[in-house]
């Protein structure tokens, strides 16, 4: 009951933002530079869907993590295909947008209105096969919500939680919309190869993009997700990111309105852009 007292919303969301100095973060660039380089444009826009698809089906990993007893890294365990299946939908992902096809069933031409659905789809299954790094704070939501219940509060928990995840990536995305940068020459070139006798016209960005989605993919057939990284040890980063979080509830007070204030500063400045680049 006291850490259901002490943990807020702005807390969560402030303890996912330290996730950018822990392992877990490094699978999320591959995918999302591989949305940076398909859509060359709107990138905002573009990892909001990304976003609400990965945060979708995060939540409910988290809750049905606690309804079966099971830690989020063990939650399939049982139905080992899920995630290489996920992989599979990756490469095939990958494969088309490297054919100029959009998303599977999604023939988009670059217009991101059309595009939100592969969007989404992409984060539901990017966020299957992703590995969370269990801090204190994410075992002490899918506690409670086994100990009291309280499932509404815990799912909102884990999405403020997977907000404060995704800001560096919207920081990135601002600069990158606010700059044009998807006006670059490079992302204009096209390239030619011979693919299984096919010839293939595309562009440098959709290239780099479905290569990316088809290594993660690959990772996710593998090593059915992205665990193998949650063991990486750059100079103590990740043991930081627990004690950061320790000592986030320890002064939950403090940091609920410090959290507070960067979510407000950022949900404003996240809808001036989606709005102005929409």
């Amino acid at each position: 009951s006291d850490f259901l007292l002490n943990v807020s919303f702005f807390l969560a969301f402030l303890a996912g933002i330290t996730s950018i100095f822990s392992p877990c973060i490094l699978p999320l660039l591959p995918a999302y530079f591989a949305i940076t380089f398909k859509e060359k444009k709107r990138i905002t826009l573009a990892t909001l869907f990304f976003f609400i698809g990965f945060a979708l089906m995060f939540v409910l990993m988290g809750l049905l993590a606690t309804l079966t007893g099971k830690t989020l890294s063990t939650l399939f365990s049982g139905v080992t295909w899920l995630v290489p299946a996920a992989g599979v939908l990756l490469l095939i992902i990958g494969t088309m947008i490297v054919l100029g096809k959009g998303f599977p069933g999604f023939n988009v031409h670059n217009k991101i209105q059309k595009d939100w659905k592969g969007l989404i789809l992409a984060g539901l299954l990017f966020a299957l096969g992703w590995s969370a790094c269990v801090g204190p704070l994410i075992s002490g939501v899918l506690l409670m919500a086994a100990t009291f219940q309280n499932y509404l509060t815990s799912s909102l928990l884990m999405l403020f939680y997977a907000l404060g995840l995704f800001l560096p990536l919207f920081i990135l995305s601002f600069f990158y919309d606010k700059y044009d940068l998807g006006k670059s020459k490079f992302l204009s070139k096209r390239v030619e190869f011979t693919l299984l006798t096919k010839k293939i016209n595309t562009t440098y960005p959709n290239l780099i993009s479905g290569i990316l989605f088809m290594i993660l993919g690959v990772v996710f057939i593998i090593y059915r997700g992205t665990s193998i990284v949650n063991g990486l040890q750059f100079f103590g980063l990740k043991q930081n990111f627990y004690d950061w979080q320790n000592y986030f509830i320890a002064h939950s007070s403090l940091f609920s309105w410090v959290g507070g204030v960067v979510l407000v500063i950022f949900l404003i400045t996240l809808y001036y852009f989606v709005k102005k680049k929409s």
